[in-house]
């Protein structure tokens, strides 16, 4: 008796198990088939990108200030040091393309600005009529992909600072000690105090010709930057009198790596995928360092 009720109860547990096991298996294969949830890494360095086209913007339309020094000499130690501020408020800022590198996780935008009347750095009102200026801007939350965006970001810098070099001037300070035949101390030092509105990067698109921003093979940075040199001021408002060609280009560079100090800190365009928006998915060819790889494990003394 007991055991007939054994096993009259036993086989409708061993059907529920069996049912329960292909319920899991047809959900698993369900759930496989779905694509995988997004995370919010994409849609941040797209906002930092479209946020640094529009610092971009800024600097170009409205102005910078910038504040330089640098120190050499045979005795010193080598150090440039270079600081620009822009603050303005913007509207009407177009974006007119995003591309997301999904594997580097980069995001690239271009978009343009249709120019009214604005109020540049020194609180100068300039009237445009039809005219406009196009930028571009890079973001990056994945660290490992930041330092080639750091080195153009730094190219750019260095290149504010060469037009207000070139157009406003520096004060040099120079001092040098001889000591029987022997040079005992020598500084050579450099400083540099200006507002510059109206630089451009030129060509920047991602497939110009001539594009004005870029790496060349060692990873270093470059931006090329021009300007008509009648716009210039010394922080003071006065304006500079620049016999020179009337519009002017310099090249700035910028590093990834500080070698100095010791302090460590246009590719494929292949369009991966149609979206209603104006994300394109593509390959950016950036200098990004190879991932350490790990260390193996000593072997014991045999």
């Amino acid at each position: 008796m007991n055991a007939k009720y054994c096993k009259e109860t036993t086989m409708p547990r061993n059907n529920t198990a069996i049912a329960i096991a292909l319920t899991l298996s047809a959900l698993i294969l369900v759930l496989a088939a779905l694509p995988a949830l997004a995370g919010n890494r994409q849609l941040m360095s797209e906002k930092m990108a479209e946020q640094d086209l529009k610092r971009n913007l800024v600097e170009s339309v409205v102005g910078f200030k910038v504040k330089s020094r640098s120190k050499t000499g045979l005795t010193e130690d080598a150090e440039y040091k270079a600081n620009t501020k822009a603050a303005a408020v913007i509207k009407g800022v177009i974006v007119d393309k995003m591309i997301y590198d999904k594997e580097k996780d980069i995001a690239l935008c271009f978009g343009h600005i249709d120019l009214g009347d604005i109020q540049n750095v020194l609180g100068e009102t300039i009237r445009f009529k039809d005219v406009t200026v196009e930028g571009f801007g890079f973001g990056s939350v994945t660290e490992a992909s930041r330092p080639p965006l750091m080195a153009l970001r730094a190219a750019l810098v260095d290149a504010y600072n060469q037009l207000a070099t070139l157009l406003v001037g520096e004060k040099i300070y120079s001092a040098s000690t001889m000591e029987n035949y022997i040079l005992t101390r020598d500084v050579n030092r450099s400083k540099v105090c200006a507002a510059v509105f109206g630089a451009y990067i030129p060509n920047p698109g991602l497939n110009s010709p001539r594009r004005g921003w870029g790496w060349d093979e060692s990873g270093n940075a470059f931006v090329k930057l021009e300007m008509d040199a009648r716009k210039v001021t010394d922080l003071l408002g006065n304006r500079m009198v620049y016999k020179g060609e009337n519009i002017i280009e310099v090249t700035g560079r910028g590093a990834q790596e500080d070698e100095i100090s010791g302090v460590q800190d246009g590719g494929k365009a292949n369009l991966i995928k149609k979206s209603p928006d104006k994300t394109k998915y593509m390959s950016l060819d950036l200098p990004i360092g190879a991932p350490a790889e790990p260390e193996t494990p000593a072997q014991p003394a045999q």
